[in-house]
């Protein structure tokens, strides 16, 4: 196989079952020169058969001997091994459309940015959530990380941001989740961040599932993809549900209206005095590692 031009790093543990599907939308996707590395975090299951099942040469299983018991550490693992000029991470409960390689990395290439935040749709399944859409930057104020969260399979960057900025840091040291944490670094280190504006990745977070991983979920990532595979007009329809469900909830609910309007204000003026929002409100809620202890306790995994 040649070098490739992207590397896409997958850290999975024991989700064999919606594994498939994501693996499949590397595979469906327009731009084709990438290498795919999924680091299993000591998986017990038969993620390695499933992987191997695919017969690609661009994909990579890698399995540890020991459990992390988040993603950061298999994340490491796999940015150690990539080769790629372009770094992509997709959780392995997240599914991108066939162009989200294509057109971030036109977009990073013709931008000049170092790092490019696609947009993307959360499908929270049965929990209720006021977050349906990540990625979605303020033309006003461009990315900050105190105000807004994106998740790491909305992300394609320069490779050689890790020198500058380094490894993803583990949960137990952190307030922070390490992926917010890591692109909170990159912008720290006076790296360009810039959104696509354009809808590419649909997240499926197992954190909004409980017992996602004790009970095995996998109907929602194969509706999906089959969505994906077979309904041309699924980005458009995901549009319209999701921003008039954020439109109907944001405006016409008075509390909800009321709460954004002043948390808007206090983050702005938070930014004001070089604070950060969404680490200010984990120190207080959670100790070091504990939202990552709480996801994995929903998960059914504790």
């Amino acid at each position: 196989m040649s070098s490739p031009v992207i590397s896409i790093v997958t850290a999975t543990y024991n989700r064999s079952n919606i594994l498939g599907f994501t693996i499949r939308s590397v595979l469906n996707q327009t731009f084709q020169e990438w290498e795919l590395i999924v680091v299993g975090d000591c998986c017990t299951d038969d993620t390695e058969s499933v992987v191997n099942g695919f017969q690609d040469s661009r994909i990579t299983f890698i399995n540890l001997k020991e459990n992390f018991g988040e993603q950061s550490g298999p994340n490491n693992v796999g940015l150690k091994q990539a080769k790629g000029d372009f770094i992509a991470f997709l959780n392995h409960d997240d599914l991108w459309f066939p162009d989200h390689l294509a057109y971030s990395l036109n977009f990073l290439q013709s931008s000049g940015a170092d790092l490019a935040l696609a947009a993307g749709f959360i499908d929270h399944g049965e929990e209720k959530s006021y977050f349906y859409l990540s990625g979605v930057v303020s033309k006003k104020y461009g990315y900050h990380p105190s105000r807004i969260f994106v998740p790491a399979s909305n992300w394609l960057f320069k490779r050689s941001l890790i020198q500058d900025v380094g490894f993803w840091r583990p949960a137990r040291e952190l307030h922070l989740v390490p992926s917010h944490d890591w692109l909170k670094r990159a912008f720290e280190a006076g790296k360009r961040i810039e959104p696509t504006r354009h809808f590419t990745v649909i997240a499926l977070p197992s954190s909004s599932r409980k017992n996602s991983y004790k009970d095995r979920m996998s109907q929602d990532s194969q509706r999906c993809f089959e969505q994906l595979r077979d309904n041309p007009h699924f980005r458009e329809q995901l549009a319209v549900k999701y921003l008039y469900n954020c439109f109907e909830e944001s405006y016409y609910d008075e509390k909800t209206y009321y709460w954004r309007f002043f948390t808007k204000k206090i983050k702005t003026a938070f930014i004001r005095l070089g604070l950060n929002t969404i680490e200010f409100y984990m120190k207080r809620n959670y100790r070091k590692g504990g939202l990552v202890a709480s996801y994995r306790q929903k998960r059914g995994l504790n």
